[in-house]
């Protein structure tokens, strides 16, 4: 299983994997690929979930890997032997795999489920103790603080989440006018993030964590909200160079409260694309 492999949410995606394998009793195999979602996860996240990661092949030629075995030093990843990588295409035929060649194959996961800054602490520590998540996701994607062991400071992460919703208002929030905060009792729930006031012509989206407006119910709730476009490699850590296998330019993009800075959505989109509409609902 692989570290970081599912995606991060408030409840985290379940683990891929990954095989790696040279030949055994022969001098050679000859291999095909057969993959998609090479380029962008294709297990994507749901209200606010980061999607999983990408399937993947590592090819290592003329490797020291048998150098390495016979002095009973194995590996944990392919990434530690040396040799001459190869990019393997996603329909790639009658490719000889020799007795030093590594090969390696990784899959997809599961999506994330909601925003990863509301994982409970308690959830975190476990995925560092069994080794489903690492250090640099718990800071980086949960938004964490670890100490010098590694362990989460409770009290530290709470106000590292509430300044990074602050830094999101601050650095991309320059020009939106106050949003109106509804009152009283949502009248739906609509996901994780959003909640519905109102009825009828007069329902309205909003943030389901402050109850900022997000725009009548007959529009697209993410026009409403700030937001960041990051490289697809930051939705998952394990995500490549969507370049290595497509022409066309994607992006990472983060919907925000313009309220609150808590995350409400995001999608994987190719740049020249509009917004996607997710969620359409009518009362």
């Amino acid at each position: 299983e692989l570290p970081d492999s599912g995606g991060a949410g408030k409840f985290r995606g379940g683990l891929s994997a990954e095989s790696c394998f040279i030949p055994h009793n022969t001098d050679h195999i000859v291999q095909d690929t057969l993959s998609s979602g090479n380029a962008i996860p294709t297990s994507t996240g749901m209200m606010g979930g980061y999607p999983s990661t990408t399937n993947a092949y590592t090819f290592i030629r003329n490797s020291d890997i048998l150098e390495r075995m016979a002095d009973s030093r194995l590996v944990e990843d392919a990434s530690e032997v040396t040799g001459e990588p190869e990019l393997l295409q996603l329909r790639q035929e009658n490719f000889v795999q020799n007795a030093a060649d590594v090969y390696a194959v990784r899959w997809s996961g599961g999506g994330g489920f909601g925003d990863p800054l509301l994982r409970d602490s308690e959830r975190i520590a476990h995925d560092l103790e069994h080794l489903n998540i690492t250090p640099a996701a718990a800071r980086d994607i949960f938004g964490a603080v670890l100490d010098a062991d590694e362990q989460v400071d409770v009290a530290a992460t709470a106000k590292n989440r509430d300044q990074i919703r602050e830094a999101r208002l601050t650095r991309l929030g320059n020009g939106h006018a106050p949003r109106e905060i509804h009152s009283g009792e949502a009248t739906l729930a609509a996901g994780d993030n959003l909640a519905v006031y109102g009825t009828s012509n007069a329902a309205h989206w909003a943030c389901a964590h402050c109850a900022a407006d997000l725009g009548p119910l007959a529009d697209n709730y993410k026009d409403v909200c700030l937001r960041e476009d990051l490289p697809v490699s930051r939705s998952n850590p394990l995500v490549g160079d969507p370049f290595n296998f497509i022409d066309d330019a994607v992006a990472f993009r983060l919907f925000y409260c313009p309220a609150c800075g808590s995350q409400i959505d995001n999608e994987i989109a190719v740049e020249r694309d509009p917004v996607m509409r997710d969620i359409e609902l009518a009362l």
